[in-house]
């Protein structure tokens, strides 16, 4: 009879531990899974923002530089009212859709992926963020603010795919479509580009961008010799 229930509770007790072991596994499994996946996601981020490092350094780049440009150089002072103050104003505009565009095919890209821990990976999200919250907000009053949605819309009508890439427009398409294509804004932004009240927000989107090329380019390879704030 002892023998009996010591063989019992030998059984009961390789069960329990078969249980907590298989228990374990299935946790250890689950969290590895789990980790393989934040690790894909990862990977595939850091993907995305190497595929678009270059064209949206340049798109800042040449945003950032036609606003120091207005700033400090009085570029629509000199062109603004003379036979190319239209051009002026418009591959202004152009700079400025550019700069959304490029930011739009990066936000489809990632937008379901995390971002890693790399500090400059983040560090770039964090500046697209503040710069499009220096042009959606009313802090600065309503010269050239441009809301969220708004941004996204100007992004997306600036995307075009050629032989299989997604891309923005250049300039010379852009020239011949501008007036259909960012019909709800362009009269307003060519408007309120030389305004007055527009300066202080140029001002801080002009340090943003700069500090958003800096971290682009970190190795200063292309840009970051050439950057001076406003």
């Amino acid at each position: 009879m002892a023998a009996a229930w010591i063989g019992f509770a030998g059984g009961v007790i390789a069960t329990l531990v078969s249980s907590v072991v298989a228990l374990r596994q299935s946790r250890m499994a689950e969290r590895l899974a789990r980790l393989n996946r934040e690790l894909d996601r990862d990977l595939q981020a850091e993907e995305v923002l190497r595929r678009y490092r270059e064209p949206l350094a340049a798109a800042a780049f040449d945003l950032q530089s036609r606003l120091y440009n207005i700033l400090r150089l009085d570029f629509f002072a000199k062109f603004g009212d003379g036979e190319r103050g239209d051009d002026a104003r418009r591959t202004t505009v152009f700079r400025l859709a550019q700069y959304f565009g490029w930011t739009e095919i990066l936000r489809r890209d990632i937008q379901f992926l995390s971002f890693p821990e790399d500090a400059d990976t983040r560090r770039v999200a964090q500046l697209q963020s503040q710069i499009a919250q220096c042009f959606l907000s009313d802090a600065y009053g309503p010269s050239l603010m441009i809301w969220s949605d708004e941004q996204r819309a100007l992004g997306e009508r600036m995307i075009v795919e050629e032989h299989g890439e997604v891309m923005c427009m250049g300039y010379a398409t852009f020239r011949d479509r501008c007036d259909e294509m960012l019909a709800p804004w362009l009269e307003r932004m060519l408007g309120e580009l030389g305004e007055q009240p527009a300066q202080a927000r140029l001002l801080d989107a002009q340090h943003l961008l700069c500090e958003l090329v800096e971290t682009l380019d970190s190795r200063r390879v292309r840009y970051t010799r050439d950057l001076e704030r406003a």
